[in-house]
């Protein structure tokens, strides 16, 4: 596990953070049912029937109002690209979920499973195209075995579609990483840096206080400050005046990364728009479904369906093997 996935899951390792995420996030009437003074981690080290071990992501519970349990699993790999078998992944997981409640004995023989909510955090900056059910994943099949396809759903928080919409809670812990995470400059990292010191005053937050920091240290400085050795903090008011400190190359790095995301971006609308015309001018008309895919597509994507074009028969043919 590299550092940044490591940080990330030491954030949501808290349950002041995760209960953030839910209640300022997520949301929901559904949310008032559960005891969150009880929510409680889980083990997450799964080792299915077949012996085969696997390090899942962090399952939290949490009792609900009418004696049943919720389980919470939050995919934390701190996902910044599209995972297009993310759905078969979290299928996987509540899987092995469920063999390891049985195995520990925290179902009782005759009595149903808890209820398991998957939840993807995303924190890329290119739209989510990935396929939201593993339904999606699966050929289609006459409609008398439609009824057996695995179907399993997950729930994705997308940071950045949050954060460019202007509507995320300003004390919110989990509002306060995704803005961190998409910050509009270091005047930005700035406040938000003495708003989170401000959130976590309470003796209750000194482990979230750790957290952030351990994350800003070996995730966002490094990202925003490449050249610049990065000295050994404690606490978030020592970054904040580093930050002072170093204002010139961020401001600098900032430009360049946006510059350099702006002409790859551009690169690829342009051969966005050149397979679309191809492909018009070959099939006719194409669908709202095909424009939405050629958009989300990738440079390494739009590049193997342009040479697929060149014997491609049906519009199929084009998009064979993706």
């Amino acid at each position: 596990m590299d550092e940044n996935d490591a940080s990330y899951r030491l954030l949501f390792n808290d349950p002041h953070m995760v209960r953030s995420l839910f209640q300022g996030i997520i949301g929901g009437p559904w949310l008032n049912s559960l005891k969150w003074h009880r929510l409680r981690a889980l083990p997450s080290d799964y080792v299915s029937r077949e012996l085969h071990k696997r390090q899942g992501d962090r399952v939290w519970r949490v009792p609900r109002s009418d004696g049943r349990d919720l389980y919470m699993l939050l995919m934390l790999e701190h996902q910044s690209t599209n995972d297009r078998c993310m759905a078969l992944r979290v299928a996987t997981y509540c899987g092995l979920l469920y063999e390891s409640l049985s195995q520990r004995g925290l179902v009782r023989r005759g009595t149903r499973f808890p209820a398991v909510l998957p939840v993807v955090l995303y924190s890329g900056v290119r739209r989510w195209t990935a396929a939201a059910s593993t339904a999606d994943l699966i050929d289609v099949v006459p409609p008398e075995l439609d009824p057996y396809i695995l179907r399993m759903r997950y729930l994705l928080v997308d940071e950045g579609a949050l954060v460019r919409v202007g509507t995320l809670p300003d004390d919110n812990f989990a509002a306060l990483l995704f803005r961190l995470e998409h910050n509009r400059g270091i005047e930005d990292v700035r406040e938000l840096m003495q708003t989170i010191w401000n959130c976590t005053g309470g003796p209750e937050h000194v482990e979230l206080r750790r957290a952030f920091v351990s994350w800003t240290c070996h995730v966002l400085l490094p990202r925003a400050l490449p050249d610049v050795a990065v000295p050994k903090v404690s606490g978030l008011l020592e970054i904040k005046t580093m930050l002072t400190d170093h204002s010139r190359s961020w401001t600098h790095q900032w430009k360049m990364e946006g510059r350099k995301q702006g002409r790859k971006q551009g690169r690829k609308e342009g051969e966005s728009m050149l397979l679309q015309r191809q492909l018009s001018r070959k099939f006719g008309p194409i669908s709202a479904d095909v424009l939405a895919r050629l958009q989300g597509a990738s440079s390494g994507e739009l590049e193997t369906w342009a040479l697929n074009l060149l014997d491609a028969d049906t519009l199929d043919d084009v998009f064979a093997g993706r």
